[in-house]
């Protein structure tokens, strides 16, 4: 099978725990968002057409759920991308 690179192989839902910022730089500053699921993501292939993969947050943000490849493909000048616990005010 010839899987593409920044192609999603599973997902799993996540408590909504956790959320993910990133800055975009510019007016728009920083964005949070909730991560609703963990997805493997092709990260690369091997010559053998083995894929190397690796688990990143699935998040929502606007009407589309992104995983931090997609974010970096929509917007190359991202300055910066953490997963973070939600606080709760505990």
């Amino acid at each position: 099978m010839d899987i593409a690179i920044g192609s999603v192989i599973n997902m799993t839902p996540a408590n909504i725990v956790w959320d993910v910022a990133f800055d975009l730089g510019g007016e728009t500053g920083e964005v949070v968002c909730p991560v609703v699921g963990w997805a493997t993501v092709v990260q690369s292939r091997t010559k053998a057409g083995n894929a190397n993969t690796v688990v990143q947050p699935a998040f929502i943000w606007g009407d589309q759920v992104w995983t931090e490849t997609d974010l970096r493909e929509h917007a190359p000048d991202v300055k910066r991308f953490e997963i973070r616990r939600q606080d709760y005010g505990f």
